[in-house]
């Protein structure tokens, strides 16, 4: 097999010439024993070594007291003992030269502190002895391309493309026994638990091979992120990776102190993350489930174009609805293919998509009507939609439909609705391959994830580089020491717009003023309209809590507002007030498992009122960086909105690569943020900079 590293070797662990089993007891319903029936039931080949210091031979089968009287190291470990005993066992193991084991037991980090600590001796008894360790609290995996199920939950019947890793061993176990009704086969099934030692990208280097393989990842945690990042991009090129992680409510995001700690959080970061990859996201279990049986085809959607074709009116509009939802469109269907469903269709059918072949339709008429619409250039995929009337020949249609899907190119999904009467129908499917939603909203969800991973894969950019923005590093240095040496854990207003100077980046003329006298006199040098703020402390925003006052256009409000907003152990700033322009966020944080990350959207209040995320992924470029602000939702006052002129966006483009290169180059700041900076047609400047250190 191809590998991106050679880190993790592990091939003898999911394709062993020997096993040894810890565990194995007389009782059938232990996990040992189901373990190593579960082995020898799914045709494993290789050497069998139970182990139980009580049994000297079960059947044909002989035990061993300990692994340390096996006549050979084996290839595989297996543990299904108490955790404290597990450590033990996994230790011996690595004194006697076993590199792989599998550890079944639970009572370790999941139970509190007593188990982390266990948790914590397992993985350095795994580094001391160079083990790879699938576990603890796992349920095995199931290698079926090897005929080889180390699981104590059931076999995996069919053999197919489709390849899982779950950290959990119960949606594990649930999408084997789901995929065994509706047909899906599995190729490979890794459960990952606690992931002490052996993760996600451990078992995605050693799959990535050249062949097509839908690839589901549920994950409750992520290991190493930018590895993962690397890794999906090679793999995710030829192989449909969908991942499901729960945690959208993450705690932690309520509690980050800037905007963009708040709008650019974990799960945000998740979202662009895999797009970025090449992978698409599942929202819920039901998403995780209906991909896999949705990529297994091998069919690709290369564009957004659906064709539906029906034998019911009501679930036509629905779908429709649904289409537009998920970012598709209907279909156009040509004249001349209209002319052929006139002269096959009755005179009360729809001849415009969605097509109509009416509720007494026969198979025949339903299979003319996907012919006629299949052979449309114009069209990427084709929902076919069933209800059973008493005419319906639900059978026939389904053996039209799958010869059809093996005579043209574009995937059809089929949503065959009802329940005992579409059963025999909907069998049919399943054997051919074809994909059957209970609902067509399913299926235009699942078309849409097929879109987006065909899109997603064309954008994936393996040669990012850092740009050759240039400033003085050492005046950087010397602004960070100070601030550190002060215990600051935010940089002070004119210690950021210093920055912004050493960066070369335009701001507001700015003053600190000692008291009314002199912000007056900045006001009448430097012109009205002017903002007084307060700066020092760990402050963040000013405005919440009465720190700032704009649009000061005379004497008496200046006076006015430096009484108001003064502060003990504060000082006082004010700034040239730019007037015009349009308000913008941007902001990068560093993400502890993804590392620095970019946010643009609308700024000032608008950064509050409007959902307008969007991030990128550092090293930047230019496409990067073009693509995020024009999706973005104030991108449409930046491109001449209501008769303004377009604004130039060049000093925006040098603002984000000037605060990039500082990130990378500066590791003490943990985030920076400018909010608002205001783009006008000449200038953008950094109004009102945050910096934490």
């Amino acid at each position: 097999m191809l590998r991106l590293n050679m880190e993790r070797d592990l091939l003898g662990m999911f394709e062993p010439k020997s096993i040894a089993i810890v565990g194995v007891s007389r009782d059938p319903k232990k996990v040992g024993a189901i373990v190593l029936k579960n082995i020898i039931r799914s045709g494993y080949a290789g050497k069998i070594y139970p182990i139980n210091p009580n049994i000297d031979s079960v059947g044909n089968l002989k035990f061993y007291k300990s692994v340390n009287d096996l006549p050979e190291i084996p290839d595989l470990l297996v543990v299904a003992v108490p955790a404290k005993m597990a450590n033990i066992v996994v230790e011996e193991a690595g004194k006697f030269g076993i590199k792989n084991a599998v550890v079944f037991s639970a009572g370790y980090k999941e139970e509190g502190e007593e188990g982390e600590i266990l948790e914590n001796e397992l993985k350095n008894i795994a580094q001391n002895y160079n083990i790879n360790v699938l576990g603890p609290n796992c349920l095995g995996f199931n290698n079926k391309k090897n005929n080889l199920n180390v699981t104590f939950g059931a076999d995996i019947k069919k053999s197919d493309s489709l390849r899982i890793i779950s950290q959990s061993g119960a949606i594990a176990t649930a999408l084997v026994d789901w995929g065994e009704t509706i047909n899906l086969g599995i190729d490979s099934l890794v459960t990952l638990g606690n992931k002490a030692v052996v993760n996600e990208n451990d078992i995605l280097n050693y799959w990535n091979d050249d062949g097509y393989h839908p690839t589901g990842l549920y994950l409750e945690s992520i290991s190493d992120g930018k590895e993962l990042i690397n890794i999906l991009k090679k793999y995710a090129k030829n192989n449909p990776v969908f991942i499901l992680k729960p945690g959208k409510s993450v705690g932690a995001v309520a509690a980050m102190m800037s905007h963009t700690g708040a709008i650019a959080g974990e799960d945000s970061i998740l979202d662009e993350v895999i797009k970025e990859s090449g992978a698409v996201r599942c929202e819920e279990l039901s998403d995780f489930f209906d991909l896999g049986m949705a990529f297994k085809s091998g069919k690709i959607v290369s564009g957004p174009s659906v064709a539906v074709v029906t034998n019911a009116g009501g679930p036509a509009v629905l779908t429709t609805d649904t289409i537009e939802k998920y970012g598709l469109k209907l279909a156009k269907i040509n004249e001349g293919a209209r002319k052929k469903l006139i002269e096959k269709l009755p005179r009360m059918a729809s001849f415009v998509n969605p097509i109509d072949v009416l509720g007494d339709s026969l198979s025949a008429r339903f299979g003319e009507a996907l012919e006629i619409v299949l052979q449309e250039k114009s069209v990427d995929s084709v929902v076919a939609i069933l209800t059973p009337q008493l005419m319906t020949e639900i059978e026939k249609t389904a053996e039209i439909i799958s010869k059809l899907s093996e005579k043209y190119p574009q995937p059809i999904f089929c949503s065959f609705i009802g329940g005992n009467k579409i059963a025999a129908g909907e069998n049919i499917l399943n054997k051919k391959n074809i994909a059957n939603f209970d609902y067509p909203e399913r299926a235009i969800f699942c078309l849409s994830k097929l879109y987006e991973w065909y899109k997603n894969k064309q954008n994936i950019n393996y040669e990012l580089k850092i740009t050759n923005y240039e400033f003085n590093s050492e005046v950087v240095k010397k602004i960070i020491s100070e601030a550190k040496k002060n215990n600051q854990k935010v940089l002070n207003n004119f210690q950021s717009n210093k920055l912004m100077e050493v960066l070369g980046l335009d701001a507001p003329v700015e003053e600190k003023v000692a008291g009314v006298a002199e912000a007056i006199e900045f006001a009448k040098k430097n012109g009205w309209p002017v903002v007084l703020k307060i700066s020092g402390g760990d402050l963040l925003h000013k405005t919440e809590v009465g720190g700032v006052v704009v649009d000061i256009r005379s004497e008496y409000k200046l006076k006015k507002s430096f009484e108001k907003i003064k502060r003990d152990n504060f000082e006082m700033q004010i700034q040239q007030q730019i007037e015009g322009g349009v308000e913008i966020i941007l902001g990068i944080k560093r993400d502890p498992n993804f590392g620095p990350v970019l946010l643009f959207g609308a700024g000032g209040k608008m950064a509050e009122l409007v959902k307008d995320r969007n991030l990128r992924l550092l090293p930047l470029t230019e496409d990067k960086v073009k693509s995020m602000i024009t999706e973005s939702k104030v991108y449409a006052l930046l491109n001449g909105f209501r008769n303004d002129k377009v604004y130039d966006l060049t000093e925006l483009y040098k603002v984000i690569f000037a605060l990039e290169k500082l990130m990378i180059e500066t590791p003490e700041i943990e985030e920076i943020e400018i909010n608002p900076a205001i783009i006008t047609h000449d200038k953008t400047f950094c109004v009102d900079v945050k910096v934490k250190i």
